[in-house]
């Protein structure tokens, strides 16, 4: 039931951003950039933004319309060999939509919601393993990297989904295990964290058949990497931007020194909000190396461990200057400690998490805002 609600939930906040932002054209949601040229087949299908390089989900969108490159999707993407290693959730809507090219969009955010589904369902059976409350499901919509992908068509709330499956199910079922690490590797590479981080977990305890047995989870993307590496996909287009490593740790607070600065007229909260979340991840960072040195054989401290790894490998200012982009790769930092503080009741915990998310839900009320008028009115 809090599943159903939660899905719901977030059905409803994307109708009304596709009613007050786009006409009512869905396709919106994918945020396609009229920069980016589109296959002749799905120009007059979709809804393209003026003025606006668009955003990652036109490109998941191109790979679930042709997951196998068979029509040359590859040469209207920026990186197409990136892309389309993150293949779990374009190749479940292109298979949804039985290659149909008519359905594919509208299967496409069918599985989205069906992970909000699914992960609510994921959340409300921990709560309840924990002796909480269900309704702890309701969280699984308000993760960071959920409100991101739920407004922009990402692929990345399914990672977050697989963890929660992991943590539930590991020590009960095996193999069902096994699947949701393969599920989060096959969604994003950070998924390498996440089976890093059970791996780690298995040999801190000599428990090196269970170990090899989790890191074989892995084998499934890494053959459909080595097919992404043999298709043939263009060079023009591929991004020059690095990322990793750049500026370990210290990235958050030369950030903080050169704001990002928004056309708006509250750009001070919104810079103030900015600055509160750079702040946390780095503390959540700290946070969660000092929890997995208090108890190095939980499932949940390990996963926050692995997590804190990016406050090293993701600090790049440049990429931190993306508020739509940062909240995916460190969602697996914070949501793990925000489980940590349902399941402990230490809720000081879930205080980077909910600075982030507070901070996502502030960048949205302008549309909630449009939208609630748009309702009063009818």
């Amino acid at each position: 039931m809090w599943a159903l609600f939660t899905m719901l939930t977030a059905l409803l906040w994307q109708f009304s951003v596709v009613g007050v932002q786009f006409g009512g054209d869905w396709t919106g949601l994918f945020h396609s950039s009229d920069e980016w040229q589109l296959p002749a087949e799905l120009r007059s299908t979709t809804y393209q933004h003026s003025g606006s390089g668009g955003y990652d989900g036109q490109f998941y969108r191109l790979v679930a319309h042709d997951p196998f490159n068979r029509k040359h999707y590859s040469d209207y993407m920026d990186n197409a060999s990136y892309r389309r290693k993150r293949i779990l959730v374009p190749l479940l809507a292109w298979g949804l939509g039985f290659g149909q090219s008519r359905w594919i969009d509208f299967s496409y955010i069918a599985v989205i919601n069906g992970f909000v589904f699914l992960g609510a369902w994921l959340f409300a059976e921990l709560a309840r393993s924990w002796f909480r409350h269900p309704a702890w499901g309701l969280s699984f919509l308000l993760m960071p990297v959920t409100l991101n992908s739920v407004d922009r068509m990402l692929p990345d709330l399914a990672m977050l989904a697989a963890m929660a499956g992991f943590v539930l199910c590991r020590g009960k079922r095996t193999a069902l295990s096994w699947m949701f690490l393969a599920a989060a590797v096959l969604t994003r590479e950070l998924g390498l964290l996440i089976v890093a981080a059970a791996v780690g977990r298995e040999i801190s305890k000599r428990g090196w058949r269970q170990a090899a047995l989790w890191a074989s989870a892995a084998g499934p993307a890494l053959a459909w990497w080595t097919v992404c590496s043999i298709m043939s996909v263009p060079d023009a287009n591929r991004s020059t931007v690095s990322w990793l490593a750049v500026a370990p740790f210290y990235g958050f607070f030369l950030r903080i020194g050169d704001p990002v600065i928004y056309n708006t007229a509250y750009s001070w909260l919104v810079q103030a909000a900015d600055a509160a979340v750079l702040l946390a991840i780095p503390a959540a960072a700290v946070l969660a190396v000092w929890l997995w040195s208090k108890k190095r054989d939980g499932d949940l401290e390990w996963q926050a461990l692995a997590g804190a790894s990016l406050a090293v490998l993701a600090s790049n200012p440049h990429f931190l200057g993306d508020s739509a982009s940062y909240p995916r790769a460190f969602s697996l930092l914070l949501c793990p400690l925000a489980l940590l503080a349902l399941r402990t009741n230490r809720w000081w915990y879930a205080i980077p998490c909910g600075v982030l998310s507070l901070r996502l839900v502030l960048g949205f009320a302008g549309i909630l805002a449009r939208a609630a008028a748009g309702l009063l009115r009818t």
